[in-house]
């Protein structure tokens, strides 16, 4: 049987597992099925907006993360010591359809200069080539099982981590020979979608802050200064849409624009109009809650990722996945 694990999903949960495995000493192949590796840790870079801000890269998926447990405390020490992450701000605004409440302070937001995107790709460059395979874009076939082997992409597997949305496993684990897998997923948690608008003006033309959540507003839940969030001080904010709004415009993003432009305006009251903008849509965000369990595992497959380990954080996907694969590292894979 091969010793090699195949750990599908190229975001945080992923890379961690893989990272757990090969410091077992076992052999990983890493499959996404984007141009670039870091899942909802996702970044965009500005194109033919006829500003001054092509090429800029922005935050269209996470906002920002926190640390708080120990072992992940560590990697974003190691992220800030390679300067690939910044800490960001404790304090966030509140607003509501009235306007903006005030700051409310909590937990160190952090942030990173090159996009979010660029965390994952730094903890990726760490992993010893010799035992981490990652393989992008690639879009897996679903698992199966015949007798002893498991097989992912007509190759033989000792293991398979799943670090991928729940609603993504699903067709992966379509297969009738892994449906004691699937059943992992059964009663999950919802995933609900966001729209993320990236809006770039001619110069900062609103209130000073760095994150406001949004209260009692059906359009938008949360709204970042992304000059600030990125430490150049670029006129450029990005909003997130409720998930109601979302759902109506899955089809059409841009659809989504008017309104969550109107909403911005009467949440921020700025003195100017974005000279560009556009719409990233999100179908599966979040989930709205999160398994207690660390992760899942039946027969050989696992499931990893930001709906279990007491999530939904980005935190909680790193530990979901570093958790993983040091199981199957340990226990699995001898």
């Amino acid at each position: 049987m091969s010793r090699r694990v195949a750990v599908i999903g190229g975001g945080i949960s992923g890379i961690a597992c893989a990272g757990a495995l090969a410091a077992g000493g076992v052999p990983v192949r890493v499959f996404d099925r984007g141009h670039r590796i870091g899942g909802r840790l996702a970044a965009q870079t500005l194109r033919g907006t006829g500003t001054a801000y092509d090429g800029r890269v922005v935050d269209v998926g996470a906002a920002y993360f926190t640390a708080r447990d120990d072992r992940f405390v560590e990697v974003v020490d190691g992220l800030i010591e390679r300067a690939v992450v910044r800490p960001w701000t404790d304090t966030f605004h509140v607003a509501d359809t009235r306007g903006i409440i005030g700051p409310k302070l909590g937990p160190m937001r952090y942030a990173t200069p090159r996009g979010l995107r660029s965390v994952v790709e730094d903890l990726a460059g760490l992993l010893p080539d010799d035992l981490v395979d990652i393989r992008h874009p690639i879009d897996v076939p679903p698992i199966r099982r015949e007798g002893d082997r498991i097989i992912v992409a007509d190759e033989d597997y000792a293991a398979v981590a799943v670090c991928v949305p729940d609603p993504q496993a699903m067709p992966l684990l379509a297969d009738d020979s892994v449906a004691d897998a699937r059943a992992l997923l059964d009663d999950g948690p919802a995933w609900e979608p966001v729209m993320s608008m990236t809006a770039v003006y001619d110069d900062v033309c609103w209130p000073e802050f760095d994150g406001m959540f949004v209260n009692d507003e059906a359009v938008l839940t949360f709204v970042a200064d992304d000059g600030r969030r990125r430490g150049d001080d670029a006129p450029v904010l990005v909003a997130h849409s409720s998930a109601t709004l979302a759902a109506g415009h899955l089809t059409e993003p841009l659809g989504a624009a008017p309104a969550m432009l109107a909403s911005l305006s009467s949440v921020l009251r700025p003195t100017g109009d974005p000279s560009w903008f556009t719409v990233k849509r999100w179908t599966h965000a979040r989930p709205l809650s999160a398994r207690t369990d660390e992760f899942g595992l039946v027969e050989r497959i696992g499931l990893a990722g930001d709906a279990w380990a007491g999530g939904p954080r980005t935190e909680s996907a790193w530990l979901s996945g570093q958790a993983l694969g040091s199981h199957l590292a340990r226990e699995v894979v001898r």
